[in-house]
């Protein structure tokens, strides 16, 4: 009896305490969700503000042409004996 009165007691210390460590890094975890969403937020008011610099001119100057309407690609053939359903 002494020895179940034992193993429930130590049971139930190992459950708080994890029950606390996990309380903790969750608070840690949302901290970090946090810095991480403010982070971005500053990264597209940047890509914005820059998106809105590039001109034609600009991408010309930078060596860039016109699209001729046709798309240059190349397609590796398939190989025979595979299906796809």
């Amino acid at each position: 009896m002494i020895i179940l009165i034992l193993a429930l007691t130590g049971t139930y210390v190992y459950l708080v305490k994890s029950s606390v460590f996990a309380v903790a890094e969750r608070r840690d975890n949302e901290e970090k969700i946090s810095q991480l969403e403010a982070e971005v937020s500053t990264l597209e008011a940047d890509y914005l503000a820059r998106s809105s610099q590039v001109t034609l001119e600009l991408a010309k100057s930078l060596g860039y042409l016109d699209a001729t309407g046709q798309a240059g690609f190349a397609i590796k053939d398939r190989p025979v004996g595979l299906a796809h359903n």
